[in-house]
């Protein structure tokens, strides 16, 4: 690459920086000229085809939040952003991470930190001890598979190391044990004759590091999805969705809390070493009803009006000794994309089945029953419409118009007079208790 095209790719990646933090703001009448860069960032911009001209080559992380190789953060919490650069230096076979102070108009070089892998697959600027310093958290990757992590206190822009060589499969940061300040959690997959175990790091005011950790379930051989949350009684948690094979399904959540002072597994069964009340197929944990308490799913097959199978979803929250409540329950129409919160009453006494006789039309009927052997009662239609006239459709006759999303219609009829057969509901229940469905409560993914 020559000179000119390394210069106006680096302008290029500054402004783009910029522009993502917010640093740099463009109206619509900005779109007509040149930006104008600032003596800073053309200084700042040489530095850098220095190291570029030297051998060095831009080497963003490739996993994580922050994938820029050019990166703004106010380190030390002056106000003033310094910049973090991130190189490979082939000819060394060596990572580094520059750190760019802001000094009388000059960005200069305050430090770097020098790893050794394939590339560098994560950084995290995360304040352990709320002092108001940035510690770099910075995932090292050692060919196909292998991590390591290192953690490193930045100090007067000289860089302490504090964690190293931590191999991991995923990286999180939460505020574990509730002081306010945030923890640096590991996953480790099974390895050798060690299981599957989650550890925190927290940084302690006169900081020292301290490490807590906890086992995973025996079995899982990928992790789905790490999500942050609270339990019932306001403890922070974390819960670990992951993969494996296990007796009654495929997916298990492990629920980590501090607990009698330790950082521990509140839902394993000691016996077995699998959280196995939350062993389950299919459906991500989630916070479903936005309270901030992570519930785990769990699928219950209702009473069927044909052959085809329909579930009702319970969701359970924890308490930190490991004891679990169900909060709510759900039927969810993945077809259709939406669900509905079932009132507590509707327990053993609603099935469900499908009508798609009316073009345009696909609809969820539910009935009340006596007897699972005797008559089935309709009292709530709920359809999805598209097509022509859609709208005017969730309108008509004495249907309900729940909400639009794009080409899709939600609307509901009630069948029965409000409050029939000892259950609850009426219009107002329904719409509150509507919702969509968001895919990554199926699929899963990594927080």
């Amino acid at each position: 690459m020559s000179g000119k095209k390394k210069i106006i790719l680096i302008l290029l990646i500054i402004i783009a920086v910029l522009v993502l933090t917010g640093c740099l703001r463009i109206t619509a009448d900005d779109l007509y000229f040149l930006p104008e860069i600032s003596e800073e960032y053309l200084r700042l911009q040489a530095h850098i085809s220095i190291l570029l001209s030297q051998g060095a080559e831009f080497a963003p992380p490739t996993r994580g939040p922050n994938r820029q190789a050019v990166q703004l953060r106010d380190l030390n919490g002056s106000g003033t952003n310094e910049v973090i650069a991130f190189f490979s230096v082939p000819a060394e076979s060596v990572l580094r991470v520059y750190i760019f102070e802001l000094v009388d108009g000059d960005y200069v070089i305050a430090d770097f930190i020098e790893g050794v892998g394939t590339e560098i697959e994560s950084v995290r600027y995360v304040d352990m001890d709320g002092d108001g310093i940035m510690e770099l958290v910075i995932g090292w990757q050692m060919g196909s598979a292998l991590r390591y992590m290192t953690i490193y206190s930045i100090s007067d822009f000289h860089h302490r190391l504090l964690v190293s060589g931590v191999e991991y499969s995923e990286i999180s940061v939460f505020d574990v044990t509730g002081d306010g300040n945030d923890d640096v959690i590991v996953f480790r997959m099974p390895a050798f004759e060690f299981g599957a175990a989650a550890e925190v790091y927290s940084l302690m005011q006169d900081g020292e590091i301290v490490k807590s950790e906890a086992r995973l379930s025996t079995g899982i051989e990928s992790i789905n999805r790490i999500m942050t949350g609270r339990l019932i009684d306001g403890t922070p948690a974390v819960f670990v969705d992951s993969e494996g094979t296990f007796e009654t399904g495929s997916l298990v959540t492990d629920v980590l809390a501090i607990y009698s002072g330790g950082f521990s597994n509140i839902s394993l069964t000691a016996s077995s070493g699998v959280s196995e009340s939350t062993v389950r197929h299919r459906m991500s944990s989630s916070d479903i009803n936005k309270d901030g308490i992570i519930k785990v799913p769990t699928l219950r097959l209702l009473i069927a009006q044909s052959e085809t199978e329909y579930f009702a979803i319970d969701w359970y929250a924890f308490r930190p000794n490991g004891q679990s409540n169900l909060i709510l329950t759900t039927y969810h129409n993945n077809f259709d994309e939406w669900f509905l919160i079932l009132p507590l009453d509707w327990r053993g006494k609603v099935s469900v089945r499908r009508e798609d006789s009316v073009p345009g039309e696909r609809t969820i009927i539910f009935s009340y029953f006596a007897n699972p052997d005797g008559l089935h009662e309709d009292f709530l239609q709920i359809m999805k419409l598209s097509g022509e006239n859609a709208e005017d459709r969730a309108r008509s006759g004495n249907r309900v118009h729940l909400l639009t999303e794009g080409a899709s219609v939600y609307a509901f009829e009630l069948i029965a007079s409000p409050d029939s057969f000892g259950l609850t509901f009426n219009e107002a229940l329904i719409k509150d208790n509507f919702r969509l469905i968001y895919s990554d409560w199926i699929s899963g993914s990594i927080t």
